[in-house]
Formats: C-alpha cells, structure tokens, sequence
C-alpha cells in the first residue's frame, strides 16, 4: 500500500511568482532530464509553497503526465506560453514520494500532474508512471 503526499493546492497566478523567477522562464524547460535544473527548481518551490511539506526541488527528479503534457519541456513551453498571453499557470497536482514509494515509482521524488479535473490515487500515479516507463523502454 502506498501512503504518501497528494496535494493540489498551488499558485494559480503569476503575479504571486517573484519577478527574479519569471525573469528565468526561457531557461525552464529547455531539456527533457529527469532532474530539475536551478531556475525550475525555484519555480516550483514557488508554485507549490504551501504545499511542500519540507519538500525542496533542488536536484530531484520529476515525472509530469497528464491533459497531453508528457515531459518537462512540454510542460514549461506551455507555461511560458501562459504566462506570455497573460493566462493563469497550468492547473496541476503534487505527488510527492519517499523511501520505498520511490522505488515503486522508479525513484521518481515527485510527479505533477497536469491539467486533471481528477485527484488520482497514488496507486494510479504509479500505475501511469511504470506504463511510460516501458513504453520508453520498447523504443
């Protein structure tokens, strides 16, 4: 069984991200590791402030699934692409996961789940995450 942290709530609004951070957006996303480079690693300690439970980005890797976004450069091109157009930030979900959970989920620290009318299981979120796996691992 897995026990771990689900949480949703998050910054919707640009204007509540410091200016120094969304100076740095064009440097977010511009490749697909799985590790979270400085200036996303901001981002998203901003965007889910008071949710992290003790939780810090820094150096983590990071899956992202969900309404078409499959990859962290996805992810940030649409991003940029709201907040350029003045649109709120993309509506997503925080999956964090620890010790044995790791494992489970192929030592993912965390998933964000995007675009999600629903809160998913953490059962499901593994489930996701293993099926990619080894899709990228027949091609």
């Amino acid at each position: 069984m897995l026990i771990g942290v689900n949480i949703s709530a998050q910054i919707r609004s640009f204007d509540e991200i410091p200016t120094n951070i969304l100076n740095q957006i064009d440097k977010m996303g511009v490749n697909d590791s799985l590790v979270l480079n400085n200036y996303e690693s901001d981002y998203f300690n901003v965007v889910f402030k008071d949710s992290l439970l003790n939780f810090n980005f820094s150096k983590k890797k990071i899956g992202f699934i969900g309404g078409g976004i499959c990859s962290k450069c996805h992810y940030f091109k649409e991003e940029r692409e709201r907040y350029y157009s003045g649109k709120t930030t993309i509506s997503s979900h925080l999956y964090i996961f620890e010790g044995e959970q790791k494992v489970e989920v192929g030592g993912y620290d965390a998933v964000i789940v995007c675009w999600s009318k629903f809160v998913y299981p953490k059962e499901e979120i593994v489930k996701k995450i293993n099926k990619r796996q080894n899709k990228l691992k027949k091609k």
